[in-house]
């Protein structure tokens, strides 16, 4: 696993997709759009870190829903048997980040040790989780 030196692992093309899925299934990808134009205006710097990261962690959990290139880019980070605990519980992963006010491995890997995964498999899908939206 690679440790990121803080630049984005999400890019526009990813957002793009997300995009796309999102409305293939009727849904309003608005939030995408504006999501896209924060992180990757040419006005300024951009969002402060937070800010960034916070719009990263929404990108990420629309991604565990609906799937596509930034779900992939996570899958890539994990073994097989890692990515097919994230396949089986996306939506329930999806659905546990979005109470999370704060993101840290350990909550995350807990939460997926109570829906039933190995304490092994659930740090190493946490701590990949908390890499991607740096």
């Amino acid at each position: 696993m690679t440790i990121s030196t803080g630049e984005t692992l999400i890019t526009a093309a990813d957002i793009d997709d997300l995009i796309t899925r999102v409305r293939q299934t009727a849904g309003d990808p608005g939030p995408l759009e504006s999501a896209k134009a924060a992180l990757f205006s040419s006005e300024g710097d951009g969002p402060d870190p937070e800010a960034a990261r916070r719009i990263r962690q929404r990108l990420l959990v629309t991604a565990l829903r609906h799937g596509g290139a930034l779900l992939a880019k996570l899958l890539s980070r994990l073994s097989p048997r890692e990515t097919a605990m994230v396949r089986r519980y996306a939506h329930r992963l999806a659905s546990f980040l979005d109470t999370l006010e704060v993101w840290a491995a350990r909550p995350i890997m807990l939460a997926l040790m109570r829906i039933g995964l190995p304490h092994g498999e659930a740090e190493t899908i946490a701590v990949a989780v908390i890499l991607l939206v740096g």
